[in-house]
């Protein structure tokens, strides 16, 4: 889900990205409309107060939640959001499709934007291109709140894969 939990953002306008079979999306308990570019991907802007907020995605006995809060000074716990990619107007068909089967997924492609990046890739990483099945495994594409758009800091994601 997008945004991270527990993320800080300086102005009111969210960018919501969420998952889930027949999903229905709430802003601090109250239903939200959303697109639905691919089955059960929900996608839609909302414009928050200051303060914290939160959303949620609820489905037939599921139930996902993240907080967030928007403005200056945001509690200790909150932590400043990064959104990617940072130019307005990239498609969501641009990074994800439907497989034959018809499920959402991600097409790859991250290089055809990111071409410095590849070049370094071996500087960068501690594992070979190849190693990784999508840049996915690592990094979360819509955005997050440690460094380089990694799902969690580097310390805990290596730690992941390695004890």
């Amino acid at each position: 889900m997008r945004p991270a939990d527990l993320s800080a953002h300086a102005t009111g306008d969210i960018d919501i990205i969420a998952k889930a079979p027949a999903g229905i999306l709430e802003l601090d308990g109250k239903p939200i409309e959303a697109e639905e570019p691919f089955p059960d991907v929900f996608h839609t802007s909302v414009t928050a107060g200051p303060g914290e907020h939160t959303i949620a995605i609820l489905w037939e006995n599921g139930k996902q939640e993240i907080r967030f809060f928007v403005g200056k000074n945001p509690p200790e716990e909150f932590k400043a959001f990064q959104r990617h990619p940072p130019v307005p107007g990239v498609q969501c068909t641009q990074c994800h499709g439907l497989s034959r089967r018809g499920r959402f997924r991600f097409k790859g492609g991250c290089f055809d934007c990111h071409q410095k990046e590849k070049e370094t890739f071996a500087e960068i990483h501690a594992h070979m291109e190849h190693t990784f099945v999508e840049c996915g495994t690592c990094h979360n594409a819509h955005g997050s709140t440690a460094a380089k758009h990694l799902i969690y800091p580097r310390e805990i994601m290596c730690k992941l894969c390695h004890n």
